[in-house]
């Protein structure tokens, strides 16, 4: 977990990316250490755990992400919605 707070400009880049991750995936909902993993693939500037949380957090409240709960347990997963697909397509 990284100690140096997290700069504007570094959030903005994690919640543009989860979003794009997410909107070219409309038909899975995703885990967080999933889409971390996936972002991180193959990047020198590796997004941090607590990076991808806020960054859901914030897409959820804007009600481009949606969280989606494990039928059989707490586990929580993540879901692009119709809004967040025409933010992604409206920022591309």
């Amino acid at each position: 977990m990284s100690t140096l707070p997290i700069t504007q400009e570094r959030r903005e880049e994690a919640r543009h990316a989860v979003r794009s991750y997410l909107a070219e995936r409309p038909s899975i909902a995703a885990h967080p250490a999933d889409i971390r993993r996936r972002l991180n693939a193959g990047h020198a500037n590796d997004f941090a755990p607590e990076e991808v949380s806020y960054a859901l957090g914030f897409l959820v409240g804007l009600r481009q992400v949606e969280c989606v709960p494990d039928s059989l347990g707490a586990t929580l997963y993540y879901r692009i919605t119709s809004e967040g697909i025409l933010a992604h397509e409206r920022d591309n």
